[in-house]
Order: structure tokens, then C-alpha cells, then sequence
């Protein structure tokens, strides 16, 4: 079985929206993701999925929210998802801003085949 444990956005600013890079799930049966900001952050977090079958991010063009997966905040914190059986073939980190200001870091850990 194989792990992996990476920082997948680092020192993001929450002043304005963003997304994390998407992540490729190819023979990966569970993930888990952290989000960790400071400050005062207000906003939403979510995950979305793609199934695109392209060989590029850049190509990625239908994503999906993940039911379940919102997350409001109004302060510091921390939210974790934590998925087994993932069968996309895609997903990735959206935050959208509402105000304050804040970092946030993303980290991946993914155990597959």
C-alpha cells in the first residue's frame, strides 16, 4: 500500500477566493485533507470532483461540489475531510471569500494501491 503526505497550498491569502491545484486520485482509495488558517478569516469551504478523463489540470472543466463537504468559518481554525472509497478521478479544495483576512495552508494525505 502506498502513502502519501504533501502540502498541497501553502500561505494562501483569504482576502479573495481561491482553489487548490486538483489532485489526481489514480489508484488512490482514501484521502484525507486539512485545512489550517489563521487571522480572521470569513468564507466557505467546500470539496468539488471532476471525472474528466484528460491527461492535463489544464484541461479540467467539470467539477462538481461534493455533497457534504461545506464548511463555514468565521474565525482561526482548522476543517478536515476524510474520505475512503474515493472514486473520483479528481477533487480539489475550494475556499470562497466572504471577508477578513487570513492564510491558510492544505495539507494531502492519501493512502492507495
Amino acid at each position: 500500500m502506498k502513502f502519501a503526505n504533501e502540502k498541497i497550498l501553502e500561505a494562501k491569502s483569504m482576502t479573495l477566493s481561491f482553489e487548490s491545484i486538483p489532485i489526481q486520485l489514480d489508484q488512490i482509495y482514501g484521502f484525507n485533507l486539512h485545512a489550517i488558517f489563521t487571522g480572521s478569516p470569513v468564507g466557505t469551504f467546500k470539496l468539488q470532483a471532476s471525472n474528466d478523463d484528460v491527461p492535463l489540470v489544464s484541461q479540467i472543466s467539470n467539477w462538481i461540489d461534493i455533497s457534504g463537504s461545506s464548511q463555514a468559518i468565521i474565525s482561526s481554525g482548522s476543517v478536515m475531510w476524510n474520505y475512503n472509497g474515493a472514486f473520483y478521478r479528481w477533487v480539489k479544495v475550494v475556499y470562497t471569500a466572504a471577508g477578513g483576512s487570513g492564510s491558510c495552508d492544505i495539507n494531502l494525505m492519501s493512502k492507495g494501491a
